[in-house]
C-alpha cells in the first residue's frame, strides 16, 4: 500500500501564516511591460509596432516555433515602446519588451473556444486553443502546456499538481477554495484531451479548505482528490508521481514515457479560461508574503510591476531585501521595477538583514539525507568547486532539481546549489565546446579523406590515361607496320611487273 511519501526532503512550515486565504482583485495598471523572451524557446517577434492601439487579449508577438506560445496584451490601450528592459531572471539581464499604455476601457477582443459542450471538439482542436491561448506552466516551469499535452497518446494517469510545496507561496490554495469548480472543469478538459482513464489531483494535507472546496465540485468518478504529507519538495514531478502511483521515472526520462501527464492546477484553471470562456492567459494569483507586509494573493495583469501588486498591502517603511518565487528556489532581485510573467508565484519582501557568511564545510553529512533524488550534495560539492566535471556527471549532477534542501541545512551556510547551477553551467559549455570541437575534427577528417580521394583518383585517372595511351601507342604501332608491310608487298609486286616486262 501506497503511503504518498519518498525519502529525503524537509517539513517546512509557512513563515507567514494568515487565517483566512483569500484572493484581491488588483486595479487595472496603468501601463505593462510584456517580455518577448519565454521561459523556454526562442524569443517572440512583435507583430504590433510603436503607436498601435491594442486590445486585451490581442496577440502581439509570436514565433514560428511550434515549441512556443504567442504573447498576449493584457490590458488595452497603445504600444508604447518596444525595447529592452530588465525582467526577473536570475541572469540580470534585459530582454525585449512590449510596453502598453492604458486606455481605462479594458476592451477584450472576441476569441473562439469550444465553450461548454467541449466534448465535441477534437482533441488537437482544444490543443490549439491552448496554445493560442499563451497557457505555460504556472507553477514556475513555464514549459509550454500544448506541448506536453500532444506528446500524451498512451496517457493512462493525469496528476494535478496542488501541492504548493513551496513554503510561503499559497496562489495555488487561493485558486483552489476560490475557483474549485473551473478547477474540477479544467481536469475533464485534460482528461478528454489526454484520454486517460483518471486523474489525481495531489493535495497537501494541510491544505483543508481547499480540499474540501474541490470534494464540493468534484462529481466525477474518474477524478480523486488525494492528500500528502506537507513536506518540501513534495511538487517536484518525479517525486510526485512516484510518490502516487509508485512509478520511478528514470534519469533522463519523461512522465510521458510511462504513460502519466502532469500539470499544474493554475495552468488547469487556465486551461478551463481558454476552451470554455475563450480568454487567453493574460492575468494570474501572485502571492505577496514576507515580514515586511502582510501577506495577500492578487489576481494581477502580467505585465503589471511587482510594485503595482506590494503596495496593494501594508508594507513597512524599512529597507527591504525581495525575491521572486518560492524562499528556497526563488531568485533574488534588486528592485521591484519589474514585471509580473506568467512564472511569477509569488514576490517575498523581507526587511533587510545581513546574510550569513558561508564557512568552511565541517563534513558533518547533513546534505545528504534530504536530497529527495537521493544525490551526495557532499561529494558534488567538492567536485563542483574544484570544477571536476566529470567527476560531477560521475555523481549525477544532472538529476539534480536544484530544491536547495541541502543549503538549507547546512550549518556552514554553504550555499550549495549555486556550486551545483555553476557546475551545470559549465558541463553544458563544455559539452557545447566539445561539440564544436568534434564538427571541427570531423571537417578536418573529411577534408583530409577528401584530398586524398582526390589525390588517388588522380592518380588512377593518370595511370588509366597513361595505359590508354600505350595502347593506343601499340595499336598505331601494329597499324604502322601493317601499313609498312603493305606498301613493301606493293613495291615487291612492282619490281616483280617490271623485271617480268624486261
Amino acid at each position: 500500500m501506497l503511503n504518498f511519501e519518498f525519502p529525503g526532503g524537509i517539513k517546512i512550515d509557512n513563515p507567514y501564516p494568515i487565517e483566512r486565504v483569500e484572493i484581491i482583485q488588483a486595479p487595472l495598471p496603468t501601463s505593462v511591460v510584456l517580455p518577448l523572451q519565454q521561459r523556454i524557446g526562442e524569443e517572440a517577434k512583435p507583430c504590433v509596432k510603436v503607436g498601435d492601439r491594442v486590445l486585451t487579449g490581442q496577440v502581439i508577438a509570436q514565433t514560428e516555433d511550434a515549441f512556443c506560445v504567442p504573447i498576449h496584451a493584457s490590458i488595452s490601450g497603445t504600444v508604447s515602446a518596444i525595447d529592452k528592459q530588465l525582467i526577473p531572471h536570475k541572469s540580470g539581464l534585459k530582454s525585449t519588451c512590449i510596453s502598453i499604455d492604458s486606455d481605462g476601457k479594458d476592451e477584450w477582443i472576441s476569441e473562439q473556444g469550444c465553450g461548454q459542450d467541449f466534448l465535441h471538439c477534437d482533441r488537437q482542436t482544444m490543443i490549439d486553443y491552448i496554445q493560442k491561448s499563451g497557457i505555460v506552466g504556472l507553477g514556475g516551469a513555464g514549459f509550454p502546456s500544448h506541448t506536453k499535452l500532444s506528446k500524451a497518446f498512451d496517457c493512462h494517469t493525469l496528476i494535478i499538481n496542488g501541492t504548493e510545496c513551496e513554503p510561503g507561496i499559497m496562489c495555488d490554495d487561493a485558486l483552489m477554495q476560490h475557483h474549485a469548480r473551473e478547477v474540477i472543469r479544467g481536469v475533464e478538459i485534460l482528461l478528454h484531451i489526454t484520454g486517460a482513464q483518471k486523474a489525481i489531483i495531489a493535495i497537501e494535507d494541510d491544505k483543508h479548505e481547499a480540499y474540501q472546496s474541490l470534494l464540493m465540485f468534484n462529481h466525477n468518478a474518474r477524478i480523486s482528490i488525494q492528500q500528502l504529507p506537507t513536506k518540501y519538495t513534495s511538487g517536484a514531478e518525479k517525486l510526485l508521481i512516484k510518490a502516487l502511483l509508485s512509478i520511478e521515472i528514470p534519469s533522463g526520462g519523461f512522465a510521458a514515457d510511462s504513460g502519466v501527464v502532469c500539470q499544474n492546477v493554475s495552468s488547469t484553471k487556465a486551461i478551463y479560461d481558454a476552451v470554455i470562456d475563450q480568454r487567453p492567459l493574460v492575468s494570474r494569483i501572485v502571492t505577496v508574503t514576507g515580514n515586511a507586509l502582510s501577506p495577500i494573493n492578487v489576481e494581477v495583469r502580467l505585465g503589471a510591476s511587482f510594485e503595482h501588486i506590494i503596495n496593494l498591502t501594508d508594507v513597512n517603511n524599512k529597507a527591504h531585501d525581495y525575491r521572486m518565487g518560492g524562499m528556497m528556489m526563488g531568485v533574488d532581485i534588486d528592485t521591484i521595477h519589474m514585471p509580473i510573467c506568467k512564472i511569477t508565484n509569488c514576490i517575498f519582501v523581507n526587511n533587510k538583514t545581513q546574510k550569513h557568511i558561508a564557512q568552511e564545510c565541517i563534513r558533518c553529512n547533513s546534505c545528504n539525507p534530504v536530497c529527495p533524488i537521493g544525490l551526495l550534495p557532499q561529494q558534488l560539492y567538492w567536485h563542483a568547486k574544484s570544477e571536476n566535471v566529470e567527476k560531477c556527471i560521475d555523481y549525477s549532477l544532472m538529476d539534480c532539481i536544484e530544491c536547495a534542501c541541502c543549503s538549507y541545512v547546512c550549518p556552514s551556510h554553504i550555499d550549495l546549489v549555486s556550486y551545483f547551477s555553476f557546475a551545470k553551467a559549465l558541463c553544458k559549455k563544455q559539452t557545447a565546446e566539445q561539440h564544436k570541437i568534434d564538427i571541427a575534427r570531423e571537417r578536418f577528417e573529411f577534408r583530409e579523406y577528401r584530398l586524398e580521394r582526390n589525390k588517388q583518383e588522380r592518380a588512377e585517372m593518370m595511370a588509366a590515361k597513361k595505359q590508354a595511351l600505350k595502347e593506343k601507342m601499340a595499336k598505331d604501332k601494329d597499324k604502322n607496320q601493317e601499313q609498312k608491310d603493305k606498301i613493301a608487298q606493293a613495291m615487291a609486286r612492282v619490281k616483280k611487273s617490271k623485271e617480268d616486262n624486261a
